[in-house]
């Protein structure tokens, strides 16, 4: 039941989290924010993802860059759908809209809903859950964009989701571009890993050597926000 919680919020944010040797000679450094473990870790284990306010602006900062972008991330058939590998015998609308429907109404609730609302309640994040799960569902039925309170944004969150999933139209201009949100964060193994290795960069015309020098290398390497996507 712990699942659905992460998967209904991300939906899906958050990707190819696959662990991976590193095999090349240079490290970079690479920095962690409050949410990086999201990355690099098993979502139904997260802790951070379950308080209140850190489902809030993962919400916002979706909603500010638009949750239809998402999409592709979760993998769905009639009965059931796929996030990484995470699997749910559901159908996913079906599953969305009877979890608004049958908060704080035990009358109605089934053993799975049930469960369900009640370890929210003892997480304490029953409230701001419900209020995600209207606002999915209200985007659903219109189809029009979230509006999103500036206030709870991360735009470091933001502007990664830019550079991982915004990619329709890239080009040299906005692979540079990336590449320098990358380093002023701090994600200097990501902005190797975006010169070196990732396919939707390869065939665009940078200066990989020269900008591989503006990177500050470390002995030990970590997880990357960016992964290698080539392997």
């Amino acid at each position: 039941m712990n699942k659905l919680l992460t998967l209904n919020i991300l939906i899906l944010l958050l990707v190819s989290c696959v662990n991976k040797e590193k095999s090349e000679s240079e490290f970079y450094a690479e920095n962690k924010t409050s949410f990086f473990d999201l990355r690099n870790s098993d979502w139904t284990k997260n802790t951070w993802i379950r308080k209140p306010e850190n489902l809030r602006t993962i919400h916002e900062s979706f909603k500010k860059f638009g949750y239809e972008k998402l999409e592709n991330l979760i993998f769905k058939s009639e009965n059931s759908f796929l996030i990484e590998d995470i699997y749910i015998k559901r159908n996913f609308g079906n599953l969305m809209d009877s979890l608004q429907l049958t908060y704080n109404k035990p009358e109605i609730q089934i053993k799975y809903y049930a469960e369900f609302w009640n370890r929210r309640k003892a997480e304490k994040n029953d409230s701001i859950v419900y209020e995600i799960l209207k606002e999915l569902n209200s985007m659903k039925l219109d189809k029009k964009r979230l509006n999103y309170k500036k206030q709870f944004v991360n735009d470091t969150l933001v502007d990664l989701l830019k550079i991982e999933f915004d990619n329709d139209n890239l080009n040299t201009e906005k692979a540079k571009s990336d590449f320098d949100i990358l380093k002023k964060y701090g994600f200097h193994q990501s902005a190797y890993n975006l010169l070196f290795e990732r396919a939707e960069y390869s065939e665009l015309n940078l200066d990989r050597e020269k900008l591989k020098k503006e990177l500050t290398k470390t002995k030990e390497f970590k997880q990357p926000w960016l992964i290698d996507n080539e392997k």
